[in-house]
């Protein structure tokens, strides 16, 4: 079994997690797979590797049989998580997950994405002009933030006026799996929870007498088929928020961080919009969104020349396959002409390939054309301080300053390729 030394103190220190890619550097030099006693836990740092795990679902499991949360002695601990809830889309396993996803997928679909097109560019635009007409702010509040919830909400047939509530249960979801909440935090959370799942099964209730146009009116009339039970449909809208506003402003947030204070990048970009859907690719692959995602063995298996048992769990590490010189040659430099560039893992592969990728990727094509289409310049202040919310689950910025020279006139680049 490889051992990197002192690896378990570094992986959940707060400067691994605010600057991860040197640890994962030494964790793909020292091994494939690596095993830590004390969190019950295998990191697979190896793109290899982790295309293996995400081939083979037969093997590797996706359903939620453990929470991590930080125990006496600040590390995370295991909590056991088996029975409560339904395994849903991410954390389910076939049938049932084919079944589900295949309720939903269309409205993920390309085609049905690109009709949220316009919708996305109002969202963003006016959020985008408030920002840029006060020369900045914090682009995480005041767009990163809001913008996937907002649509993600649209999407489903969610109120508008309910985007404070949606977005405050959807960082509770987020801290739920953080591993940094106490049990104490993590009752609290869990109560959370409680309330969002309540909150969405009045709004499936209510959508079977008045339809809201979105896909909760799918997920009813598959109820009422007998396809779904209330509480899986409950379930797959819980994850859909979260999962659908957390991975774009993750996105969105790194996006603009490798913006700033590069102004010949900026410079192409805005003379060459379509440019953009390849910097949300470097941006997916070089801050993937998620740290990882989470495995158990359904038997025994021999992963990387490492024996794991039946019930071995298994943390797929994103940012460390992503940035494998194995499979990304220069991986850690920003290349818009990068061969394949939708090549990465940030959204997973195969059966669990996100199912809001394409829609991730308008919000962030929409938004980062209309601030480079509404600026000359966009920096980060001298004292700006980025920080990353503490999570061994997502890699998203708390907050992030910028500056900007707002562009004397706007152009139609957001509309570009």
């Amino acid at each position: 079994m490889t051992r990197a030394p002192d690896l378990a103190e570094d992986v959940f220190t707060p400067a691994a997690l605010d600057d991860p890619h040197a640890l994962y550097a030494r964790l793909r030099a020292a091994g494939p797979v690596h095993h830590l006693p004390g969190a019950g836990l295998h990191l697979v740092a190896r793109h290899a590797q982790v295309l293996e795990v995400l081939d083979d679902p037969a093997t590797y499991s996706s359903n939620l049989t453990a929470l991590f949360f930080a125990g006496d002695d600040g590390r995370p601990a295991l909590l056991d998580a088996g029975g409560t809830g339904p395994d849903v889309l991410a954390t389910a396993d076939p049938p049932a997950h084919t079944a589900q996803r295949a309720i939903v997928r269309h409205a993920f679909g390309r085609g049905s994405v690109e009709s949220w097109r316009t919708a996305v560019e109002e969202i963003a635009a006016s959020r985008i002009a408030a920002l840029t007409a006060r020369g900045g702010g914090d682009w995480m509040a005041e767009v990163a933030a809001p913008l996937p919830v907002l649509v993600i909400a649209r999407v489903l047939g969610l109120p508008d006026t309910d985007a404070a509530r949606l977005t405050a249960w959807a960082d509770a979801g987020v801290e739920l799996f953080s591993g940094h909440a106490d049990a104490d935090r993590m009752l609290r959370l869990g109560a959370d929870m409680g309330d969002f799942l309540g909150y969405l099964r009045v709004r499936l209730d209510a959508a079977a007498s008045r339809p809201t146009g979105g896909l909760v009116d799918t997920l009813v009339a598959a109820r009422t088929r007998g396809e779904l039970a209330a509480d899986e449909a409950t379930a797959m809208l819980l994850q859909l928020v979260i999962a659908g506003s957390e991975s774009t402003t993750s996105l969105l947030g790194s996006a603009v961080r490798l913006l700033a204070g590069r102004p010949e990048l900026q410079d192409r970009l805005r003379k060459d919009p379509p440019a953009v859907e390849r910097l949300v690719e470097e941006a997916l692959r070089l801050e993937s969104p998620f740290r990882g995602h989470f495995r158990i063995t359904t038997r025994p298996a021999v992963l990387g020349g490492v024996r794991l048992p039946a019930g071995a769990r298994l943390m797929l590490l994103w940012g460390a396959a992503n940035r494998d010189p194995a499979a990304h040659p220069e991986p850690d430099t920003l290349d818009l002409d990068r061969p394949g560039p939708k090549g990465h893992t940030a959204f997973g592969r195969g059966i669990h390939f996100c199912l809001g990728a394409h829609l991730a990727r308008l919000e962030a094509v929409v938004a980062l054309r209309l601030l480079l289409a509404a600026t000359s310049g966009l920096t980060l202040p001298a004292d700006a301080a980025p920080g990353y919310v503490p999570s061994l689950f997502v890699r998203r910025l708390a907050r992030l300053p910028i500056e900007v020279i707002q562009a004397i006139e706007v152009s139609g680049a957001c509309r570009g390729g």
